[in-house]
């Protein structure tokens, strides 16, 4: 039962910010890259798997495109994850947050041992320590550090 990552999603929660220099181009000058962009939060599956989000990320057993976001198959033998079940995104300035993507089964967020379903289609706030549970399968939330 892994995640699969694509596209920006990676196995490493967290990049650098500050830009490096490349070796010297043909006419002597030195080229910056572009920033990597940093880690909105970390992801740790119930089977072991961690999964960096960096920005607005699609999560299901085969997530349809969207403009501008990553998307993320989760594996899912017992079919109890949506195509499409759940969103995360957000950033330093205003924090993480999720969306249930109007699944069949839901999400629902646990925090301080309290469990609580999300509203389809509306966004709520995530902290490090969080859990989010989805048909079979759950998620740690965690810090991007």
């Amino acid at each position: 039962m892994t995640p699969v990552a694509s596209s920006a999603a990676s196995a490493t929660p967290v990049a650098s910010s500050a830009p490096s220099a490349r070796p010297a181009d043909t006419d002597g000058e030195t080229l910056l890259r572009a920033p990597r962009p940093l880690a909105v939060l970390a992801l740790r599956w119930d089977d072991g798997t961690r999964v960096g989000v960096y920005g607005r990320t699609l999560f299901g057993r085969n997530p349809a495109p969207d403009e501008g976001a990553t998307t993320i198959a989760v594996r899912d033998e017992t079919l109890s994850l949506s195509k499409t079940h759940f969103e995360i995104g957000g950033d330093a300035a205003s924090g993480a947050w999720v969306v249930d993507r109007h699944s069949t089964n839901g999400t629902v967020l646990v925090r301080g041992g309290v469990r609580s379903p999300l509203a389809p289609g509306a966004r709520t706030p995530l902290q490090a320590g969080d859990r989010l549970e989805m048909g079979d399968r759950s998620v740690e939330v965690g810090d991007p550090s």
